[in-house]
């Protein structure tokens, strides 16, 4: 029963040795992987020293029997080996091996040195039964690990070769591990035992004794490896490779691989310095949709100045449409970090922030498996201003459209109005000779005649105003006080008003002086205000009417001047702001288009705002309009200073 527990014991201490390195290797991306190979590296030592002391056990059958050391601690290392190689390749091994190499030129030299120590007389520690034990265990320690050694030397290459001759004839990964392990056992124990045992006969009766034991905790050992592998790192899939590939690497590919590490490292941080200055937001999130990472477009597109402060956000859950509402997008893609879903990339449009703040964000989202961990890639462009240039551009496209409109109307209402004026000045110089040559002496002749005079001088008017648009008419240009203008326009306009009209002015202290023909541009405010009244006519509240003077750069709105005007500063501002119906987005496109009108018919001709168009464009000045249904309107004239 003592042997029973004995082995039994063995064997736990084996699993418990290579279930502990197995966790440390697990954990290497969070607490790195110096923890695993200092925890190898004693394991390695204490397995020196175990066998220098040559502990036995009795399996208690047949005369077998294994040294604790070399089975249920060595095993593990070689275990540990295996699993280093399976998992990051043959440089990791490679730096195990010379790990041990260097461990095992310090340990040779502290021992040789402490045993001339315990030989020379004179320190306190050669004197007495312990420091011929410690010499003796010394001296044990120096032989089992030169043998180790020489034997972990070729165990890398044994391991290495005959796993991957197994993978290459398509074994299981069980197979090719327990195989790997088997016959590295065999080949090892030979080494070992050739090395350390040498000058006793028979030494190779040992190995028969120990190798039934060997190959069973080689099958346990086996299996917890498999396990792990397709638990843990489910995603390692190891190449096929020949064996004098595996050679070549560690004798010839150490120095091109520590170059090509080298080469990695220095690429990692040109692309760490391409992804921080990249226009485009980047952000990295992991499987709950939290922020991991971002670079510096991301933190700007946050709202944030420092990369601390949006980590940890969930971003998914603050995106939002035009609407304020979650993205569809979104919704519809419920399961954006499923495997299946990896290759899918889903595009959108969002809206990030709140108020001045808020950005339009254009996001192209794709799940990604990064070393077997699931993560969320989102790239995302502000496109913000883009937009805003885009809807300016088309409102200029719009406008440029309607002025080049609004003059080939002109042109064409110019060209008409001329030969239509002839025919008035004739129509008018007959019904002269009419009169001054014929006596009637019938009134109602005389009536008609007056009729036709009045036709005719409405007909005339009308053409004025035709002229006036199409910036053919004949202005008298004098020094205008845009003051005195108003105060005039609105000492005209008075009579014509009802009542329950506030009507404010807002002038200037110094003269506001123009050229232009005084004329027109009062009958131009006579019609802004007579426009203004119709606004208001069925407001129940007052009706409040100002007209304001003022230098143009004390506008607080975007100013839109034709090409000619290059100097703000040299223009003068009338406005003309009523509290009425408003003008709504349709007609605002069309209210200086000539003969357009909302009013009834027979109430307007269309031709007041078109001869408002006109004058101000013919003085070398520009109209703005701003407007809100139900609000009220505002009209701004612009007029050039006088030179």
């Amino acid at each position: 029963m003592e042997n029973v527990y004995a082995v039994s014991l063995a064997f736990l201490e084996m699993t418990f040795t290579f279930v502990t390195l197995a966790l440390l290797h697990s954990q290497r991306k969070t607490i790195g992987s110096s923890v695993f190979y200092i925890s190898v590296g004693l394991l390695f030592l204490f397995t020196q020293f175990v066998s220098a002391a040559a502990i036995k056990v009795s399996v208690g059958v047949y005369d077998l029997e294994f040294y604790l050391g070399h089975t249920a601690l060595f095993l593990p290392y070689l275990a540990a080996l295996l699993l280093v190689y399976l998992t990051e390749g043959t440089l990791a091994a490679q730096r195990m091996i010379v790990g041990v190499i260097i461990a095992f030129g310090m340990f040779f030299y502290l021992v040789t040195l402490t045993r001339l120590q315990c030989d020379w007389m004179g320190f306190a520690i050669s004197q007495g039964i312990a420091a011929d034990s410690l010499q003796y265990l010394l001296n044990a320690a120096r032989t089992s690990i030169t043998g180790a050694t020489l034997a972990q030397i070729l165990d890398l290459f044994l391991l290495a070769i005959i796993f991957q001759r197994l993978r290459n004839a398509r074994c299981s990964l069980f197979v090719c591990v327990l195989g790997a392990l088997i016959c590295t056992c065999i080949i090892d124990s030979f080494v070992y035992l050739a090395v350390t045992g040498w000058s006793q006969s028979y030494w190779w009766v040992h190995i028969n004794n120990s190798f039934f034991i060997k190959a069973v905790a080689s099958i346990w050992l086996a299996i917890l490896i498999t396990i792990y592998m397709h638990k843990i790192e489910a995603n390692v899939d190891v190449q096929k490779r020949s064996s004098f590939e595996i050679v070549f690497a560690f004798f010839g590919g150490y120095g091109k691989a520590k170059a090509l590490e080298r080469d990695l490292r220095e690429w990692e941080g040109r692309y760490r310095m391409v992804v921080e200055n990249a226009s485009e937001a980047i952000f990295l999130l992991d499987d709950t949709g939290h922020i991991i990472d971002a670079n510096l477009a991301a933190v700007e597109a946050m709202n944030s100045t420092d990369v601390s402060e949006v980590l940890g956000i969930k971003l998914l859950a603050i995106l939002e449409d035009e609407k304020g509402a979650p993205v569809k997008a979104l919704v519809e893609y419920s399961n954006p970090f499923g495997l299946e879903e990896e290759a899918k990339i889903i595009r959108f449009n969002a809206f990030i922030g709140k108020g001045p703040l808020r950005k339009n964000l254009n996001i192209a989202l794709s799940a990604l498996n990064f070393e077997n961990e699931i993560m969320l890639l989102v790239l995302a462009r502000d496109v913000t201003e883009e937009n805003r240039l885009a809807q300016e551009k088309a409102k200029l496209a719009d406008q440029l459209a309607h002025s080049q409109r609004l003059e080939a109307v002109g042109k064409l209402a110019g060209g008409i109005a001329h030969d239509f004026n002839n025919y008035i000045h004739a129509i008018l110089g007959h019904l002269d000779l009419v009169r001054m040559l014929y006596d009637t002496n019938d009134q109602a002749i005389d009536k008609h005649l007056e009729k036709i005079g009045e036709i005719s001088e409405q007909a005339g008017e009308l053409t004025s105003k035709l002229l006036g648009f199409a910036r053919k008419g004949k202005y008298q240009e004098t020094n205008v006080d845009l003051n005195k203008l108003v105060e005039r326009a609105v000492d005209l306009f008075m009579p014509q008003s009802k009542r329950r009209l506030d009507l404010k002015l807002s002038l200037q202290d110094e003269p506001m002086i123009v050229r232009g023909d005084s004329i027109q541009l009062q009958q131009v405010l006579l019609n802004l205000m007579l426009n203004a009244m119709d606004a208001m006519k069925d407001l129940e509240e007052e009706r409040k009417l100002l007209l304001v003077v003022d230098y143009a750069v004390n506008c607080r709105m975007k100013l839109l001047p034709p090409s000619s005007a290059t100097d703000i500063n040299s223009f003068y501002v009338i406005c003309v702001k009523d509290n009425g119906c408003g003008i709504d987005p349709d007609t605002m496109k069309h209210i200086f288009d000539p003969f357009f009108t909302t009013k009834p018919i027979g109430e307007g001709t269309g031709m007041g705002l078109s001869m408002v168009y006109g004058t101000i464009t013919n003085h070398h000045g520009w109209v703005q309009v701003k407007s809100k249904v139900g609000k009220g309107t505002n009209f701004y004239l612009f007029l050039p200073k006088a030179k």
